[in-house]
């Protein structure tokens, strides 16, 4: 069972959808319509957490 992006707190992150970046900066400022998406994968990158939906 995968997670809803907004239920990840205080965190930089990329998503990504086909390899594109879709958005980039912190959870709480995501759009809700990143924030209401499951996601597929995730790993870390620099400063980042990268998503993959």
């Amino acid at each position: 069972m995968y997670l809803r992006i907004g239920d990840l707190k205080l965190l930089k992150i990329k998503v990504k959808k086909d390899d594109n970046v879709i958005y980039e900066g912190m959870v709480e400022d995501a759009p809700d319509e990143i924030k209401n998406t499951n996601y597929i994968a995730t790993k870390f990158e620099s400063e980042y957490i990268i998503i993959d939906i």
